[in-house]
């Protein structure tokens, strides 16, 4: 028996998904971030050994190729390969990895990446056309987990100051980061750092402060996804006309949030009403491995 590896490296987590040469999940298994924009190679190759290790646990067949999505350079990429005994390697955009999580084989469409930091890619009968976004945090990444939780910390910081109204970001901001006085953000961030990975955290305590009713967190996860919808439109928009159908696939983990995902649909619904909308149903790394499963040619990975 052979397998196909997937591995997808982003900003919070490296996944990896191992199948069989009938395109069946045998493991999923992940470790920490990759991308090297953010982390450091050691890192990276820690994130890959744990990711690998526990997923090939037991697995004694002969890896018969692997696809990948990393972010950042290529630092690891001859031991990575070593690891697995060379296979042939296939490299699997980022926006088409996200439109195959969707279970859409054939990419028509827009497909947004919300994760810790966001990317659309336009696609025209399966061809990579058009790529916006991804220039990170310090350029761009609106409607990110990154994104979402620094609105949410900087309100939390005008509340303490007194310059909004009190709200449930403070103590959330308390909680996250173990401090009592908000003042504490301040060596914190900007003395010790803190990690990019760490900080996109903070974003589900925003969805989790908004569920309990807090108006400050609502309002932030609308406007971030409203932003987001927005820079999709401008992709859709130069690929489609609005009586055209087309498919956009929303991953990443802001999109499990209702409240962003209908503030997102929101926008778009009206402006392309035949759009079908699809959300992930499966990892990433799952859907990077069935990819390279498809390119070797042996399986159908439907």
């Amino acid at each position: 028996m052979g397998i196909v590896v997937g591995i997808e490296g982003g900003g919070t987590k490296t996944g990896c998904a191992v199948l069989n040469e009938q395109g069946e999940l045998l493991t999923y298994a992940e470790g920490g971030p990759a991308n090297l924009n953010f982390v450091d190679e050691a890192t990276q190759r820690q994130s890959f050994e744990t990711a690998l290790n526990s997923a090939l646990q037991g697995i004694e067949a002969t890896v018969l190729a692997l696809g990948y999505t990393v972010a950042g350079t290529r630092a690891n990429w001859e031991w990575l390969l070593s690891r697995l005994g060379n296979p042939p390697a296939f490299a699997i955009e980022e926006s088409r990895m996200a439109m195959l999580s969707t279970g859409v084989e054939l990419a028509h469409g827009v497909s947004v990446v919300a994760g810790t930091g966001s990317l659309i890619g336009g696609f025209k009968q399966d061809e990579l056309v058009l790529q916006m976004g991804g220039w990170g945090a310090l350029l761009g990444d609106e409607g990110s987990a990154y994104d979402v939780a620094m609105r949410g910390i900087r309100r939390a910081v005008r509340a303490w100051d007194g310059r909004e109204p009190e709200n449930g970001l403070i103590p959330a901001v308390q909680r996250f980061f173990g401090i009592s006085d908000l003042r504490e953000l301040v060596p914190l961030f900007y003395q010790q750092g803190v990690p990019r990975h760490i900080v996109a955290g903070f974003a589900q305590a925003v969805v989790n402060t908004a569920e309990q009713g807090d108006a400050a967190a609502k309002q932030i996860l609308e406007q971030a996804a409203t932003d987001l919808a927005h820079d999709a439109q401008a992709c859709a928009t130069r690929l489609f006309t609005p009586d055209q159908e087309f498919t956009i696939a929303m991953t990443g983990s802001m999109f499990k949030s209702e409240r962003f995902r209908n503030a997102f649909q929101k926008v778009l619904e009206p402006l392309f009403p035949r759009a079908v909308f699809q959300l992930p149903v499966m990892a990433p790394a799952t859907a990077v491995a069935k990819a390279a499963l498809k390119r070797l040619g042996i399986a159908d990975a439907d």
